[in-house]
């Protein structure tokens, strides 16, 4: 097992869970239940661990990771159809489902 990822919401975590295991590469999820210790231990040590089973998909793993870091840096866009604006990693827009 290889540690892969971690964030200190367990969401990113989530996220980055559903697509490593979309492609094929099994996870486990470790320390979702240190939040209630910040504060006693290191800020660090709480923090949600990502980790993976193959170690021989830790490169593609972090590739995956690094690509959805970079849709979320990304500004948001205005839908074409009804003009809300959408987060960039979404495709398909969140209020009337027009493609990006």
């Amino acid at each position: 097992m290889q540690l892969i990822y971690t964030h200190p919401n367990s969401m990113m975590v989530g996220v980055m869970a559903n697509a490593l295991e979309q492609r094929g590469i099994e996870t486990e999820t470790r320390n979702d239940i240190l939040g209630g210790a910040a504060g006693e231990i290191a800020p660090g040590e709480t923090w949600i661990e990502l980790w993976i089973f193959d170690e021989t998909r830790a490169e593609e793993a972090k590739g995956c990771i690094q690509d959805i870091q970079a849709l979320q840096e990304e500004a948001e866009w205005a839908c074409m159809g009804c003009k809300a604006s959408n987060p960039a990693n979404f495709e398909l827009c969140w209020q009337c489902q027009t493609s990006r």
